[in-house]
């Protein structure tokens, strides 16, 4: 495994950023780069895509139009198994599903190449048991489709090798003597998944699977919605504003829409001068990531502070109250976990093991709840972001052999 970037982060959110102009751009750096420019736009009588005006390809064209001359997707990973959803179009160009997707793949094998000093042309692709969007009267197309996109962006990221592994399986193919079954778990940034693993006949089978789209960013938006909108007095804004300024995600939805500018001024007032200054004044990146940070440090901590001095936040927040603001969203999970386990025809008693991965998998009330199912001696939390793809190297050295980097 190996860190990413100057910064040696060790994930790579799926955002895809996209600029007129060509760049791309994948994670964080995407995050950030929209969120301090996304704003800026061209009209189309400027635009060289209609260089006379009316002569374009462009199917945003509109007379005294104009449009974003960037545009941030996030989650395009759900849109793999959608057999409707073909892909995009901005600025007269196509973006098909598995061209989004390769600017993330195609990122990943940067670093790979840069770490190794080698051409890595061989990937093994983790992915959910059930694909997000896939259709629940056809899965057997919907998956088909999935897999034919990622292997299609794999190739146009220039990898030549491709194999894919269920990352259930993945969190557990590195461990020896596994025996018995195993619950999965993973609470990331977007979804919660569980997966029940039957290993006693020595290989891990897939007996019981459910999700629910719960994930870290909902846990922020809970906060924002009641913590840190109503201290900055953001509350009393239409409620359909307030609503899309919660998340990171949501707010770039704002940040392309030519009209908030004009509604902001009609407004007026301090709170419409805090939304202007999040949108337009590049505070977003850095203002979303405060509110996560408090998230994580109430983790280990029984209160923190969620700070951000240009917009003069300052406000403090105990763990038992955001416990108890995120309770009917552990409700869910609970009773997801549940599904997996009627779906597997097992009891809490049958299980041997409770394997926990993902960012919000060190959250207490969540552990306390499957610990309240399951026992405390039963929880094993693993890395939280890199017990899946451990698992995947593994399969690529089954599959390919160890590679001595630098040799």
């Amino acid at each position: 495994m190996i860190p990413l970037g100057k910064g040696g982060a060790r994930t790579l959110p799926s955002f895809v950023y996209l600029h007129r102009a060509g760049r791309r751009a994948a994670g964080d750096e995407a995050l950030r780069t929209f969120l301090v420019s996304g704003h800026e736009k061209t009209d189309c009588w400027k635009c060289p895509l209609a260089p006379y005006g009316w002569d374009t390809d462009c199917r945003q064209y509109r007379k005294g139009g104009g449009c974003n001359d960037a545009r941030l997707l996030s989650g395009v990973k759900h849109e793999l198994a959608k057999l409707g959803f073909a892909g995009t179009n901005s600025w007269a160009t196509d973006f098909t599903v598995g061209s989004l997707v390769s600017v993330v793949l195609t990122r990943l094998k940067a670093e790979a190449d840069r770490a190794t000093g080698l051409d890595v042309g061989s990937v093994v692709i983790g992915h959910p048991v059930v694909f997000a969007g896939a259709d629940p009267t056809n899965r057997e197309a919907s998956d088909a489709e999935a897999f034919r996109r990622l292997e299609a962006a794999a190739r146009e990221a220039g990898f030549t090798d491709v194999a894919f592994l269920p990352e259930p399986t993945a969190a557990v193919i590195g461990e020896h003597g596994n025996s018995g079954v195993e619950v999965a778990v993973d609470f990331g940034g977007g979804t919660f998944d569980v997966a029940v693993l039957d290993s006693r006949s020595g290989i891990p089978q897939v007996a019981g699977i459910a999700g629910t789209a719960i994930g870290g960013e909902t846990l922020d938006g809970i906060l924002f919605e009641t913590i840190v909108g109503p201290a900055l007095g953001l509350d009393g804004m239409p409620s359909w504003l307030f609503n899309e300024l919660r998340t990171a995600s949501s707010v770039r939805l704002l940040m392309a829409d030519p009209g908030i500018p004009a509604m902001l001024a009609r407004i007026g007032g301090a709170p419409a001068d805090i939304v202007q200054g999040l949108l337009y004044a590049g505070h977003a990146y850095e203002f979303y990531r405060a509110v996560e940070s408090a998230k994580i440090a109430l983790s280990s901590a029984d209160s923190a502070r969620i700070e951000f001095p240009p917009l003069h936040l300052d406000v403090a927040v105990r763990r038992s109250t955001f416990e108890a603001m995120i309770r009917p969203e552990l409700d869910v999970i609970a009773a997801t976990v549940a599904r997996a386990l009627d779906e597997a025809h097992m009891r809490p008693a049958d299980v041997d093991r409770v394997l926990i991965t993902g960012g919000s998998g060190y959250i207490p009330k969540f552990r306390d709840d499957l610990a309240a199912v399951f026992g405390e001696a039963k929880l094993e939390q693993r890395d939280a972001f890199t017990a899946v793809v451990h698992g995947l190297g593994v399969r690529a050295q089954q599959l390919w052999g160890p590679v001595a980097v630098g040799a």
